[in-house]
């Protein structure tokens, strides 16, 4: 009887064991395996990011067989905001080939059934808000002319109640990428452009406002057709420059059609001199054709300074042609 009453104990006790472990080998399934990798506690995932030496580089061909290529998911971050009728993600990915990159978004899905390739609804909405992707890199194509890359990724979630979603790849092994949602750690002044920061679309080019200086007395000329004037200005007027460095990555026109400056503390807005008005010393970006790689200036000037001041602490709104809503750049250039 003794002996009866101690294998029962026994079989209990290794029940328990049994369940103890399976529970155990789970925790730590969702941990490495289902969740492998946690979202992201860095404030800015472009940090490291810097503009392209070289512009009008010669675009890979898109690559036919994607077998030889991997792509690993390397950390993510997610977004909820109030003022949004959708949640996102911004994912860093490492692509990985045994030839040069070049690969439609087209081979990412959600579990929402979202190609990544056809998101620019939601891009338009962000933009509308001045909430910027290119603030964080983000890129709509992946292409590299080296085997590897690392490329961070835009997921929108449309379910704004979702606690995880999945991204299916289907390149090379394909895999699915897992996202938990229950704690966003972005922000939006991560997607709020500054000054020196690198503005992108994603897939055709990039910019970068480096400087701002006065230049009152510089020679200006005025073009029309093939005929120059001296362009004249009362002698109150200060002219101040806002330098950009600006590269087409693979050889798409890129154009500045209109830009506007805000300083701060005032309604006033000054609009850029328009590509007739030259400076000797400074080439006016306004309407140039920029197909590789070109350092410029957006030129204003102000009639009344002293009640009208230009200051280098504001707002510069600059429209690319093609997109009817402006960037928005924070600029501090004191």
């Amino acid at each position: 009887m003794e002996e009866s009453k101690l294998s029962k104990k026994l079989y209990i006790l290794l029940g328990i064991f049994v369940l103890v472990f399976v529970g155990c080998c789970y925790y730590a399934y969702q941990i490495f395996f289902a969740y492998p990798i946690q979202e992201s506690d860095k404030d800015d995932l472009a940090s490291d990011v810097k503009i392209s030496e070289v512009g009008n580089q010669k675009k890979p061909e898109e690559i036919a067989d994607t077998n030889q290529t991997s792509v690993s998911l390397s950390e993510y971050k997610s977004f909820v905001f109030d003022d949004m009728d959708f949640n996102f993600i911004i994912a860093k990915v490492h692509v990985k080939s045994n030839q040069p990159i070049n690969i439609p978004l087209s081979h990412f899905v959600t579990s929402e059934n979202i190609s990544l390739d056809n998101v620019s609804t939601y891009v338009t909405k962000l933009e509308e808000k001045s909430y910027f992707l290119g603030r964080q890199n983000v890129l709509f194509h992946l292409i590299s002319t080296d085997t590897e890359m690392d490329a961070n990724i835009f997921i929108p979630v449309q379910d704004k109640q979702a606690k995880e979603i999945t991204v299916a790849v289907d390149i090379g092994k394909q895999q699915t990428l897992k996202f938990k949602l229950e704690q966003a750690k972005g922000t939006k002044e991560m997607l709020f452009y500054q000054a020196e920061d690198i503005i992108t679309d994603g897939k055709t080019y990039q910019m970068q406002v480096f400087e701002a200086l006065e230049i009152t007395g510089d020679t200006l000329v005025k073009k029309v057709g093939n005929i120059e004037t001296d362009y004249m200005l009362p002698s109150t007027t200060k002219v101040y420059a806002f330098g950009i460095d600006a590269v087409s990555l693979w050889g798409d026109t890129i154009v500045i059609e209109k830009a506007e400056y805000v300083p701060n503390n005032t309604k006033e807005t000054f609009t850029a001199m328009d590509q007739s008005i030259q400076s000797a010393r400074f080439t006016n970006l306004i309407g140039q054709e920029i197909k590789d790689k070109q350092h410029g200036y957006l030129l204003f000037y102000a009639y009344d300074p002293i009640d009208h001041p230009v200051t280098y602490k504001g707002v510069l709104k600059l429209t690319i042609q093609g997109s009817n809503i402006p960037i928005v750049i924070n600029v501090d250039l004191n």
